[in-house]
């Protein structure tokens, strides 16, 4: 496999950045600042939150209304020197200042000159810092001038002295500037870049910066300058998936310096307890420190967990902070913090174990076990991990490998189940080291044979009693192996006797949607979905991302692809919230099937292009073969066929023969479409769907068959397609089955029923290739119809003409003199009003009509002025 993974230049993060996200800010100070009656308009927002470019932006949009501009922009050497900042507004230097009421007549000649009868508006940065007669003077030149102020301040400096000054006389409003939300940092970062980012990324340093666009910038800078911002497949994406450790921060450790010694001690606390109960932090520091801190906008108390924590605002101001501590400082606060939270809340397991290792006290091996565990169930697999990895024991080495096959890293999961497996005596703990091997051996390493022996080698050497675990293992590797009728009895059983393992647990979680999915169930899978909000929990992101993945295409079977597509967006972000690589790739890859049917190409194209950005680089994820055979489908969709050949030549190196529940085996059918042999790709396409029936794997069977009808109808296709969906509880099954049905009668009423039925629906991609493939029948009216159609969703259609297709036919145009006739009758005209009006016959009018309806493919009057107005006929 080709590595498609690159570096990024230097040069996108360094140059000038776009404001971004800020249009209403822009329009709210706007309007405040021209209403009549107005004089000046406050901006407070926290450093680096973007305060000067959008005064920047402000001041460009009222040059261009004509007003007359200046800029003030103010430091701390300004605040001892006397008319320092207002001198900026003078053309040229002065000399001695004399008092304000001279400088204020100097400063507004020069301004009134200038402005020319224009409104003059003057902007203010970092008002805090203007001295006092520099207040004075601005403030006359609002009572003598009427000039418009907007001012700049640090939000915690609002208040100060010369702020408050400049708002003692007028009407002034106030306009804070909050960070940037998640969706506005997104644009910001594929702005500077001009590329997408995948949505790890981008949550990531949303919630490193909090939004800020200046610690954005460092953060960005450092991560381009050390290679760990890359592209990959043209997603920008950070090494490893999930963003790692921030730089130090300039700007943050600008904050810092203004903190007494007091102070910062009091941010240490915080900044190393990355979040503690408030009742713990303010046994260790005084509340009087504690609100100080927040009134700097250091800190944030947050009250959405069960008990109030405390946490540093922004992490690059905990990173900075800590990176500032000693290490030796750092023990000690760690020590304080175990000693109180053992006093103050003695149940917090994780914390007072979490805490005290890292103060490297003593801790019994079996409480850093049990607060692993808990950490497992609370799905911090990250905190798992690392307390399982302090006990070397064979009980912690089972834990590591059960929370490394949770973390998708399988390789390591393996070496230390392995070794477990040696060292375990107790039948239990056996039964489920063995189940966790197999199911890490099936979905890691996509090794059946392997995964069976180890099924088998211990359900031969452990009592029956520990089957439990060994079955929710065989379960998956069935229902993943495509084998639904082994898989069904098996299922069933686990509904009763689910496994206690919070692995193995989350494991099953999508067995039972993705069986009622693959046997034609899909209605069913949604009714249980929906009925047990707990399938989507358990220890493992992949398997929730799995179970996600299973409901949003079983609304796409259903014929709710609308739904699905809603659904897909919210999951999306489910999955980004639950940091797994793996598990976002795999719902991106749900999202690309969803856009796929709904005849989008070009949103499936970039579903499809994160999911390979998160995922190739880990050549053993369980989808892979999917996510290149649907993206060389739809790159073949989008006419890019030099795309859709690479994508076709990665697949065929990747190693693994697909299995009937893989849509991998449609890369194969890609391929001779591609080279012009669709008479080979429809014998592979039966071939499958053989296969997939042989294990009563009926979804894939209809896939594979309802291709093969496409490329090569047939009255014994579209009969096996309708036998399905007799069966079948989607109603999806059902229009592809009428789709075949049509296709091989070549039934044009039947063509024009199913190809409305999927616009209706939201499959525009098959609903324009059934009105194409229609308009190519014999026939009259109803060809007409399926060629207007076929203008109407091409039109709407973002992807290329696929190549199995005929070309679209045009339906024949109207004449000048039907197109009159036919608008006055949608009008209400009836037919001697409009032979009267145009003066000819009534007979000659009911002519133009009926070769109207013909051209249309409409039956009757009443269709009249819906037909001419989807074709944009209407009043041209």
């Amino acid at each position: 496999m080709p590595d498609l993974t690159t570096t990024i230049s230097a040069h996108h993060v360094r140059r000038r950045w776009p404001l971004t996200g800020r249009g209403p800010d822009v329009e709210a100070i706007l309007r405040s600042l021209l209403a009549d009656g107005q004089h000046g308009v406050l901006l407070a927002g926290d450093t680096g939150v973007g305060k000067s470019r959008v005064v920047e932006a402000v001041l460009h949009r009222c040059a261009v209304s004509s007003c007359h501009t200046a800029r003030i922009t103010c430091t701390p050497a300004d605040r001892d020197l006397p008319f320092g900042a207002v001198r900026q507004l003078l053309p040229e230097p002065s000399g001695s200042p004399g008092d304000s009421m001279e400088l204020a007549d100097t400063v507004a000649a020069a301004l009134l000159r200038a402005a020319r009868g224009r409104t003059i508006v003057i902007a203010i940065d970092d008002a805090s810092w203007l001295d006092e007669e520099s207040a004075a003077v601005v403030q006359k030149l609002v009572v003598h001038v009427g000039a418009r102020v907007l001012a700049a301040v640090r939000t915690e400096a609002a208040a100060a002295p010369p702020v408050e000054a400049l708002r003692s006389w007028g009407r002034w409003s106030r306009v804070d500037l909050a960070p940037l939300g998640g969706p506005q940092t997104k644009d910001l970062v594929e702005a500077v870049f001009g590329a997408p980012a995948d949505g790890l990324t981008l949550d990531g340093l949303w919630r490193i910066t909090g939004g800020n666009p200046l610690f954005l910038r460092e953060v960005l800078c450092g991560a381009v300058d050390d290679d760990a911002l890359v592209t990959r497949e043209g997603v920008m994406t950070w090494r490893g998936g999930v963003v790692g450790d921030a730089h130090p921060s300039d700007t943050a450790a600008a904050a810092l310096e203004a903190l007494s010694p007091e102070e910062l001690d009091a941010l240490r606390y915080v900044a190393v307890a990355d979040s503690a109960p408030l009742e713990v932090i303010e046994r260790l520091v005084p509340v009087p420190m504690l609100e100080r801190l927040e009134d700097h906008r250091l800190i944030r108390l947050d009250q959405s967990a069960r008990v109030p924590l405390l946490r540093v605002t922004h992490p690059l101001h905990a990173h900075t902070v800590i990176a500032r501590t000693g290490a030796l400082r750092i023990r000690r606060i760690r020590t304080d913090l175990a000693t109180a939270v053992t006093a103050c809340r003695p149940d917090d397991r994780i914390r007072t174990v979490q805490w005290r290792l890292a103060a490297r006290l003593d801790v019994p091996d079996d409480e850093v076990l049990a607060a692993a565990d808990e950490a497992l169930r609370d799905r911090d697999a990250a905190l798992a991990e690392h307390l399982a990895r302090q006990v070397p024991t064979p009980a912690g080495v089972w834990r590591l490998g059960r929370v490394l096959v949770a973390r998708g890293e399988y390789v390591e999961a393996e070496k230390w189940l392995a070794e477990a497996a040696r060292e375990l005596t107790d039948p239990a703990s056996r039964a489920n080291v063995a189940a966790l091997r197999a199911v890490n051996l099936f979905w890691g390493f996509r090794d059946r044979r392997r995964a069976f022996e180890v099924l088998t080698e211990a359900g031969a050497a452990l009592p029956a009693d520990c089957s439990g675990d060994l079955l929710a293992a065989e379960a998956l590797v069935a229902v993943f192996d495509g084998r639904a009728d082994a898989a069904t009895e098996m299922v069933a059983r686990l509904l009763h006797h689910p496994p206690d393992d919070p692995v193995l647990a989350g494991a099953i979680a999508p067995l039972r949607p993705q069986l009622l999915l693959f046997t034609g169930r899909p209605a069913q899978a949604i009714v249980e979905l929906t009925a047990a909000p707990t399938g989507f929990s358990g220890a493992w992101p992949m398997m929730r991302a799995m179970t996600q993945a299973c409901h949003v295409h079983a609304l796409v079977m259903t014929g709710a692809v609308a739904r699905a597509a809603e659904t897909v967006r919210r999951y999306y972000q489910d999955a980004v919230e639950h940091g797994s690589p793996a598990g976002v790739g795999l719902v991106a890859l749900a999202g690309g099937i969803c856009a796929y049917y709904q005849g989008r190409p070009e949103q499936a194209a970039a579903w499809l292009r994160e999911a390979r950005a998160l995922t190739d680089g880990h050549p053993r994820f369980r989808f892979r073969e999917t996510v290149l055979a649907i993206s060389a489908g739809v790159a073949a969709d989008l006419g890019l066929v030099d795309e859709a050949r690479e994508l076709l030549d990665r697949l065929g190196t990747a190693g693994a023969d697909p299995s009937a529940a893989d849509y991998g085996a449609f890369g194969e059918v890609w391929t001779l479409v591609i080279s012009g042999d669709r008479v080979g790709a429809g014998v592979v396409l039966r071939r499958r769907a053989a296969e997939a029936l042989a294990v009563g794997n009926v979804l894939m069977a209809t896939e594979f068959l309802h291709v093969d009808m496409r490329l090569n109808p047939s009255s014994a296709t579209a009969a096996r397609l309708r036998r399905i969906a007799e069966s079948a509880d989607g109603e999806l099954f059902t229009l592809l089955a009428e789709h075949a049905t049509a296709l091989a009668q070549r039934d044009l009423r039947g063509m024009n029923r199913v190809s409305a039925a999927f616009e209706q629906r939201g499959y525009r991609g098959f609903a324009l290739e059934a009105a194409a493939t229609g308009a190519t029948f014999n026939g009259g009216r109803e060809v007409n119809a399926l060629a207007r159609r076929t203008r109407r969703l091409l039109g709407e259609h973002r992807g290329a003409w696929p190549e199995w297709l005929p070309a679209p036919k045009q339906a024949p145009p109207l004449t000048r003199r039907e197109q009159q006739v036919s608008e006055l009758a949608a009008g209400g005209m009836d037919n001697a009003t409009i032979a009267r009006t145009l003066s000819v016959s009534p007979r000659t009018v009911e002519n133009h009509l009926q070769r109207t309806y013909d051209k249309l493919g409409i039956h009757r009057r009443t269709e009249l002025a819906a037909a001419l107005a989807e074709d944009g006929l209407m009043g041209r």
